[in-house]
């Protein structure tokens, strides 16, 4: 089967992307290596998507999901290792090769590393880059969230409800809150945070016990790690064959052109993108109809 177009990535590009799609009648397939629905899933609660005064990370994920279910738009999981490109293009994937006459890159980012000894060891055994995934493992127990700024506030708050004790392991003198005021300071209260601190190594036998801090003599026991310090473009399969920034992002032009014909990129992959779930959609929304016009 080749297919007019597909979409690697399902988060709310991708997905946008798919439903305008799927509306000009195209044959499309969505493919996604994690959740569909994208990071979003992992987010507490949204006020700055139109539509909504407030709602949950989760059930955004879900109404976007649950539409392009409705449209009956193919969902495959798949983890994309290259694309070959050509006049039919073949996106190769772990469980299979799919051919197609367009691709829209919708890779989104993936969360950064500490690249500290015991990390990849314990990853699911106490180290997790999720709160709102995880955090219900941790019920009743010790916790700290590696990061300064709002992603690891909010995930420290999350948290707080949940474990016995969080505390906070911030490389900066201060945290780097774009939302700073008194009242999130407020919420805070109780949270020890550790400044000017990084960890060195996670300790454990089977399962994380403790840390070692560069600022601290004695490993600080715990039972787990939340690693909040940003994140990734997920473009490493793409080096050699798309033009990216020196961070590792797609560049494309305002109408989501990549280098090369027939391949368009949109969300958060994208160079210079806004990192916004509204543009996100946004720019899925153009690549797909830059897709469909050259595909017709």
């Amino acid at each position: 089967m080749i297919y007019d177009i597909v979409i690697v990535g399902g988060g709310p590009a991708g997905l946008t992307a798919a439903i305008f799609a799927k509306r000009a009648n195209k044959k499309v397939l969505v493919l996604e290596r994690g959740m569909f629905g994208g990071q979003v899933a992992t987010l507490g609660k949204i006020e700055n998507y139109p539509g909504f005064t407030s709602v949950e990370g989760s059930e955004l994920a879900t109404q976007f999901y649950s539409q392009a279910k409705a449209m009956k738009i193919e969902l495959k999981a798949d983890d994309m290792q290259k694309i070959e490109d050509g006049e039919i293009k073949k996106v190769i994937c772990k469980k299979g090769v799919y051919e197609t006459r367009a691709v829209i890159l919708a890779l989104g980012s993936v969360s950064r590393e500490l690249n500290v000894e015991g990390e990849k060891e314990f990853i699911g055994s106490g180290v997790s880059y999720c709160a709102t995934c995880d955090g219900a493992f941790f019920k009743g127990k010790k916790v700290a969230v590696v990061g300064s700024g709002d992603s690891a506030i909010a995930s420290a708050l999350y948290l707080k409800n949940i474990c016995k004790e969080v505390v906070i392991i911030s490389k900066y003198p201060e945290l780097k809150i774009k939302s700073y005021n008194e009242s999130v300071l407020d919420k805070l209260s109780g949270i020890k945070i550790y400044y000017g601190s990084l960890i060195q190594k996670i300790i454990g036998h089977g399962k994380v016990e403790a840390v070692e801090l560069d600022t601290q003599k004695e490993p600080v026991t715990l039972d787990g790690v939340f690693v909040t310090i940003g994140r990734r473009p997920d473009t490493d399969a793409l080096k050699n064959l798309l033009t990216l920034d020196e961070k590792g992002y797609i560049v494309t032009d305002a109408n989501m052109h990549t280098s090369r014909a027939g391949i368009f990129a949109c969300g958060d992959v994208r160079s210079n993108s806004t990192k916004l779930i509204v543009t996100a959609a946004s720019s899925g929304a153009i690549a797909a109809a830059e897709a469909i016009a050259f595909t017709n």
